[in-house]
């Protein structure tokens, strides 16, 4: 059975945060995406962080030692990050498999990223490192 492409929910959380949540599995073109979706939007420029939330996906298609791939999907951030370098990225994780891809992802991007294992620890590490990280409501 060939995985479905990856579903995905996107939440602006105030003017400086983001947070994806994916539910299906993550591909290439679907890493692709969300990186476009996140960029392309105006708020981008006064980010600061952006969160990618995996705990409910099944898995995903790259190959770990396919740096290609993994590059390709990066591509559009790689330009973007040109235009804002203060975003630190986060992500949610617990299966072995996901924390490997995210190694790899980890190696190739060039701004502060971190994996935590539940979204409440990944905000209460956020909110250590400066007032401005508070959410505007529960979600």
């Amino acid at each position: 059975m060939k995985p479905r492409c990856m579903d995905y929910e996107v939440t602006w959380e105030g003017s400086f945060g983001w947070i994806a949540r994916f539910t299906g599995w993550v591909t290439p073109e679907s890493a692709a995406s969300v990186a476009m979706a996140l960029t392309s939007d105006p708020r981008y420029d006064d980010l600061r962080y952006a969160i990618i939330d995996l705990t409910a996906s099944p898995g995903h298609t790259f190959r770990r030692d396919d740096l290609h791939a993994v590059a390709n999907a990066m591509v559009q951030q790689i330009g973007a990050g040109l235009s804002n370098r203060n975003i630190i990225e986060i992500a949610i994780a617990t299966d072995p498999r996901m924390l490997n891809f995210l190694q790899t992802y980890a190696a190739l991007t060039t701004r502060p990223f971190h994996v935590f294992g539940t979204l409440a620890e990944a905000r209460e590490w956020l909110a250590s490192q400066t007032g401005t990280f508070r959410r505007l409501a529960d979600l």
